[in-house]
């Protein structure tokens, strides 16, 4: 094992630097969608010496930052002085605790400037790679003594999926997304605009970079997935052999697309469903029209504590409810129990089986009388929504267009639109495209065609839904499906109202067909361009000149790679697991240690002699029967075990230093990266604490360090 070689820690600038009250397009894009806003993060921008503190203790000789595009270029051409000179005080510093510096450029985010650029075309304008050089060129000029090894574009395969969404997608999963009801073939048509564009901003920016400095070295980490390397093979073949863009905009279809809707028992549902991560892997969300408050149901006489943590209490949840993830991270030391509804879990409760029950202050309310009382308590809520099949693109267009116009007439209800996009940054003031929704499944045909719309209710929670006395219902859920219905089919439409409970609430929308879902998942991911390993394909010249330039091809000076998750089998459940990571369910995601030296070796083969970077790798709290500390050590295992057969590589760098914020997700297991676990939403002081993970890579790296030669 060598003795060069370097372990290492990562943040990045939208993650772990405080809100300056200048947005970059992350902000807005949280703030538009209902997302959990960065708000003062792990406050790295004054605290930097701290973690670079704590690098070193743990043995570590490289750091990886990003640099804050926004700031250092808050107006087209106007540099700020200042935010280079901290940045420059950053760098210097962890080059006097011994570090190697990795400086990304464009870590997910850009200023709004950009992306106004082209009336709005943002990184699909034919300028944004002279964009980019301009501003790699004051980066290298100003910083360049101190930065080792530059990334230009941090995961440039995952920025695709701001221009197209699969069928089961509900909304774009990262910015900028496009204008609403963009059809699969204008969705692929940005992508093929896309890609040839950050080819072309990477080659650009590097050129500017080794102008200033020829000894520079820049590169890129795309995202890897761990598959069998045939199959990983067999999907590439879908870019290497790409014969023109027309083929690519019609395997759009496999993707973006879902030729059989066929919904079950109701067309749509409004029964006090929250969305869950675990429900949007089988159904489709609107935008919210009300907000659940975590709550507790209690009787009267029971005095809640402010700590719930060391609380030795009995608390009832609801299997499959948002409570049911939550409960082991807020009550660590009591004793769950789960049960299939509110009404079993209340009887639990009036027989003292149970001291509470956790669940939402709507569906617990109604049980608040007769000596129980309801505390509400103060976390982040869970959007209620109207769920629709899987595929049902169309009909979900529709209900958002009707819930909207609701909410016009209704503004108490929540705001947030968290299926907008910003793909309006730059165009001024356009209306929303008018007419009819667009047909891209058969979801609106057949409930038009029938003339009656089946709508899924839960009837029994006061101010939602209850019986009117007279065979029908009244409360928002009714008079928000009267809306819908009035939308899809015309004024005074016939509904079909069918009671709901448990979790055939949102189940009742899927018919025998989803059993198929996950095979038609792995299609739609894995059977076009968007899954393959296009950005190193391109890099090593292998797939057509319309997708990566030929002079694009080989601007590498290193080999970065990113990865995560994988899977040994290829069952569709397990490839659809693969898939969901990609879409921010980490804690669920599949991890598979063992493909990560095949990755090493593809990288080598195909990139002969060049070094190798592993910029990222690192694990939520627990996935996959894997807590972050076992992931550790199984991953730097295969690390170590492809450096004793000479394996080039340079450094390990571990995501990341502490905890951050996961680029919208709320702050939990599900999004906790960190080393060092900093509680971002309760802890004013921001404490750096210690864990498992790190007492261990602090293990492994003295252990790398005293075997090595």
């Amino acid at each position: 094992m060598r003795r060069d070689f370097r372990f290492g820690v990562a943040t990045a600038d939208h993650q772990c630097e405080a809100y300056d009250g200048r947005d970059d397009v992350r902000d807005v894009w949280e703030r538009v969608r209902g997302l959990t806003s960065r708000g003062r993060a792990t406050d790295f921008w004054n605290r930097y010496r701290e973690d670079v503190d704590l690098a070193k203790g743990l043995g570590c000789r490289a750091f990886r930052l990003s640099l804050s595009w926004a700031r250092l270029e808050p107006e087209v051409g106007t540099w700020d002085d200042g935010a280079f000179g901290h940045y420059r005080d950053v760098l210097q510093y962890m080059r006097d605790a011994g570090m190697t510096t990795v400086v990304t450029l464009h870590h997910n985010t850009w200023p709004l400037h950009v992306q106004a650029a082209g009336d709005g075309a943002g990184m699909l304008d034919a300028r944004f790679p002279e964009r980019m050089r301009a501003y790699a060129e004051q980066v290298a000029r100003r910083l360049g003594d101190l930065i080792d090894y530059y990334v230009t574009l941090n995961e440039p395969n995952q920025l695709v999926y701001g221009y197209i969404k699969g069928f089961w997608m509900r909304s774009y999963p990262v910015p900028p997304g496009l204008e609403p009801y963009a059809t699969g073939e204008e969705q692929m048509d940005a992508v093929l605009r896309l890609i040839p564009n950050l080819f072309r901003a990477h080659a650009q920016a590097r050129q500017a970079i080794r102008a200033i400095n020829p000894d520079a070295k820049v590169g890129s980490n795309p995202l890897v997935l761990g598959l069998p390397r045939w199959l990983q093979r067999l999907i590439d073949r879908n870019a290497t052999h790409l014969k023109s863009p027309e083929q690519a905009v019609r395997q759009a279809a496999r993707l973006s697309q879902h030729r059989i809707v066929d919904t079950g028992l109701v067309d749509i549902s409004i029964a006090q469903i929250a969305m869950t991560q675990q429900r949007m892997n089988r159904v489709l969300f609107s935008e919210p029209y009300a907000i659940a408050t975590p709550a507790l149901l209690h009787p009267a006489s029971l005095t809640v504590p402010s700590a719930l943590q060391s609380w030795p209490v009995r608390v009832g949840v609801i299997a499959d409810s948002p409570t049911a993830a939550r409960v082991g991270g807020l009550f660590t030391a009591a004793q769950v129990e789960y049960y299939p509804d509110i009404a079993t879990a209340f009887d639990a409760l009036q027989k003292s089986s149970i001291d509470l029950i956790y669940d939402a202050d709507l569906l617990l309310k109604p049980c608040a009388t007769a000596g129980f009382a309801l505390t509400r308590l103060p976390r982040q809520g869970w959007p209620l929504c109207v769920a629709v099949a899987l595929g049902s693109r169309a009909l979900l267009n529709a209900v958002d267009r009707a819930l909207r116009a609701f909410k016009e007439r209704n503004p108490e209800l929540p705001r947030d639109h968290n299926r907008k996009t910003i793909a309006d940054i730059g165009k001024g003031a356009r209306p929303e495209r008018l007419g009819d929704v667009p047909d891209l499944d058969p979801s609106l045909r057949a409930i038009r065609k029938r003339g009656v719309l089946r709508v899924g209710i839960h009837p029994g929670v006061e101010g939602m839904c209850m019986p009117d006395g007279a065979g029908g219902y009244t409360g928002l859920e009714p008079d928000l499906a009267r809306a819908i219905a009035d939308g899809i089919l015309e004024p005074g439409a016939r509904i079909s109202f069918v009671p709901l409970r448990g979790d055939n609430r949102w189940k009742s929308t899927r018919s025998i067909l989803s059993i198929a879902d996950d095979l038609r998942k792995t299609i739609g991911m894995f059977g076009t361009l968007i899954g393959t390993n296009w950005w190193n394909l391109g890099m090593a010249g292998k797939i057509p000149s319309f997708l990566c330039p030929r002079e694009c091809v080989g601007t590498l000076d290193y080999v970065g790679i990113d990865y995560y998750w994988g899977i040994s089998s290829i069952w569709p459940s397990e490839l659809h697991r693969l898939s969901a990571a990609a879409e921010c369910h980490y804690a669920t995601a599949p991890v598979w240690p063992g493909v990560l030296d095949g990755i090493l070796r593809e990288a080598e083969e195909q990139f002969p002699g060049l070094p190798i970077i592993i910029i990222e790798n690192g694990c939520v709290t627990a996935t996959d029967g894997f807590s972050r500390a076992k992931y550790l050590n199984a991953h730097i295992g295969q690390v170590e075990r492809a450096l004793k057969r000479g394996s080039p590589i340079e450094a390990y760098l571990c995501w990341s230093i502490t905890s951050n914020r996961e680029w919208g997700l709320p702050f939990d297991d599900n999004s906790d990266f960190g080393l060092y676990h900093i509680d971002l939403d309760r802890d004013a002081d921001l404490k750096r604490t210690p864990t498992e993970a790190s007492n261990l890579y602090a293990e492994l790296i003295r252990a790398h360090s005293e075997n090595a030669t």
